[in-house]
């Protein structure tokens, strides 16, 4: 078995998901682990529809549905929960866990931090506050490929997006209205980047879901959380949660605050981190890793989660 003692486990978020994704963990149903096939039945009875056969489906329209909050924030944290239980035998201990945006829902399952089906649970009605949001205050993300900080602050500011994430040093991601997003869009040649529209269901990370964010404290407050639990590495400021107190502060205003992912892979790098698996469908947080670790003196070990079992 590989030691990953050292090791820091990520979780994706919104946009990580594509039409026959879940294909990725499995070609069938049976072929999970039991706790596998125990995460997508208990998140399937709680959003009330499959939502296994919902990410196996190849359809477009249906990976447009999955898009919405209420549903895709229990399915990656079905998927993760899933995939770490075909591989944690090979994963063995972990140092940190973390999760880009939504994906920090899954990482407080998979930390110990809340048991899986409250955890669900949580995400899915969060989710449906999101919904609500999606639909009364319309919007998209945009990332900008090669875009430093100060560049896309600059477009956000002349286009009237805001800036959503911070993800890598030649990384960012604007968030806004579509006529905002549109305008972002046709900027960023003349700041030598590319525009990239994610797959997401509205402007994330922006003050668009300021309704949500409240109507989500209630569920926050709610959450039981564990005395003990593997740190999390959280998007507010690359901060190290130890304590449930500092996670629901990490929970609360998380959806209209920027993700500063750039800041979390600092604060990993900084505590001796240098091997980083990632969970999920796609490579996006494997791509964001190597952006970042072109940066540092140290090699940087990248996996997927796959890879190791």
């Amino acid at each position: 078995m590989t030691s990953t003692a050292d090791a820091v486990l990520i979780c994706p978020g919104q946009g990580a998901q594509r039409a026959g994704g879940v294909a990725d963990l499995a070609e069938r149903f049976e072929d999970l682990s039991a706790a596998g096939r125990d995460a997508f039945a208990t998140a399937s009875a709680i959003v009330g529809c499959d939502l296994w056969q919902l990410g196996l489906s190849p359809d477009p329209a249906d990976e447009r549905a999955l898009r919405m909050p209420s549903l895709l924030q229990p399915y990656l944290v079905a998927w993760a929960a899933a995939e770490h239980a075909q591989s944690a035998d090979s994963i063995g201990p972990l140092r940190f866990v973390t999760g880009h945006s939504s994906g920090l829902n899954s990482a407080i399952a998979i930390s110990g931090a809340v048991d899986l089906e409250s955890t669900l649970r949580f995400a899915s009605e969060c989710g449906r506050n999101l919904d609500r949001d999606c639909a009364n205050t319309p919007g998209g993300l945009l990332a900008l490929v090669g875009a430093g900080r100060t560049s896309a602050e600059t477009i956000a500011a002349e286009s009237g997006a805001s800036l959503a994430n911070h993800n890598a040093p030649d990384q960012t991601v604007l968030g806004g209205s579509f006529a905002a997003i549109e305008r972002a869009s046709s900027l960023a040649s003349a700041h030598d980047c590319q525009a990239v529209a994610l797959r997401v269901a509205g402007a994330f990370h922006t003050p668009f879901f300021a309704s949500s964010d409240l109507a989500n404290r209630a569920w926050i407050d709610a959450l039981p959380i564990a005395d003990r639990f593997t740190p999390i590495v959280g998007n507010h400021s690359g901060q190290i949660i130890t304590t449930a107190e500092d996670l629901r502060a990490e929970l609360r205003a998380q959806y209209v605050r920027p993700v500063e992912w750039l800041s979390v892979l600092q604060t990993l790098y900084g505590a001796g981190a240098r091997r980083f698996i990632t969970l999920g469908p796609g490579n996006v947080m494997a791509g964001l890793v190597r952006r970042y670790g072109k940066t540092v003196p140290d090699r940087i070990q990248i996996r997927r989660s796959a890879q190791l079992r």
